[in-house]
């Protein structure tokens, strides 16, 4: 009886069983709160928002711009692969690869996104890209019209339920899988933290980061590989003044009371750098890619 009972406690885990849900619930936890900030909005109607866009995303674009076929040509993939880009953005990823004989669909809900991704592929020639003018959210695999050799998702992983999202490029991906987010906060996270009570009320709850991303691909039984890139450089103002006027549009100033609470903010915050004024650090980011082969996402993932 005494060696029954040694028998059972042996075969028992060493651990509980883990919630294989946990990270994933987390990223909609932070997701949820976004929406509970009073006046933030929602990934959405930003990127309908053209000024916000301007003045958040394509200020710095034609300084980059140059960079756009470095990062292609880094992924390696062969001419004339099938390729998907989720949240193309100007086309980054997606122009490049197809000025070198790639066969590319993208998916891009945002209008105004898609308007300088038309601009960027007149200026470089390039016509034979299939626009799916949709949320990665809404699309279905039908649409896609068959598996790809590869998907890129950069920088636009905002969907809610992120292993929901995930399972699709699972899904409709043959090869490889490359996804690129934040590892460390950009700045504008901790200046949103700083100053969102202060102005609206609430609490801004950031940002869910790279190590997330990763836990929850564990969770799925994909096990990716994680490389870490410096994604963005010190943002540098030329005067205080320009980054209360960027700032005071984005935290959505509407008093002279809010324009004076990001200036003394500013004033204290920013160094001087040479000639300029500097917000922050390197924000670092995360290359994550796997390969089909790995074990398949289960079922379980389908449920929400």
């Amino acid at each position: 009886m005494k060696s029954r009972t040694i028998a059972a406690e042996l075969k028992k885990p060493a651990f509980p069983k883990q919630d294989p849900f946990f990270w994933r619930e987390q990223w909609r936890k932070l997701k949820l709160a976004h929406c509970a900030v009073p006046g933030y909005g929602n990934a959405h109607q930003f990127w309908k928002n053209r000024k916000m866009i301007d003045s958040v995303y394509m200020k710095g674009r034609k300084k980059h711009n140059s960079d756009d076929g470095a990062r292609a040509a880094a992924l390696a993939i062969p001419n004339g692969s099938r390729v998907l880009d989720i949240g193309t953005g100007p086309g980054t990823y997606a122009v490049p690869l197809a000025e070198h004989g790639c066969e590319v669909t993208v998916v891009e809900p945002s209008p105004v996104m898609r308007e300088a991704l038309a601009e960027n592929m007149h200026e470089k020639g390039v016509r034979d890209i299939r626009i799916i003018p949709k949320r990665w959210e809404d699309v279905t695999i039908e649409e896609l019209d068959g598996k790809f050799d590869v998907v890129i998702a950069s920088y636009s992983l905002t969907m809610m339920d992120i292993g929901k999202a995930l399972a699709k490029m699972q899904e409709c991906c043959a090869g490889t899988v490359h996804l690129f987010w934040f590892l460390t906060p950009p700045a504008w996270v901790q200046v949103n933290k700083d100053l969102w009570p202060l102005l609206h009320g609430g609490e801004f709850p950031g940002e869910p980061m790279a190590d997330w991303l990763w836990q929850v691909l564990c969770e799925m039984e994909i096990h990716a590989n994680l490389q870490v890139e410096v994604k963005f450089p010190p943002s540098v103002y030329a005067s205080i003044d320009d980054a209360v006027n960027d700032f005071s549009q984005r935290l959505k100033c509407s008093t002279a009371a809010h324009k004076e609470t990001v200036s003394n903010y500013f004033q204290s915050i920013l160094r001087q750098e040479n000639d300029g004024f500097v917000l922050g650090g390197e924000t670092l980011g995360a290359h994550i890619w796997w390969t089909r082969g790995l074990p398949e996402v289960t079922a379980p993932y389908n449920r929400r």
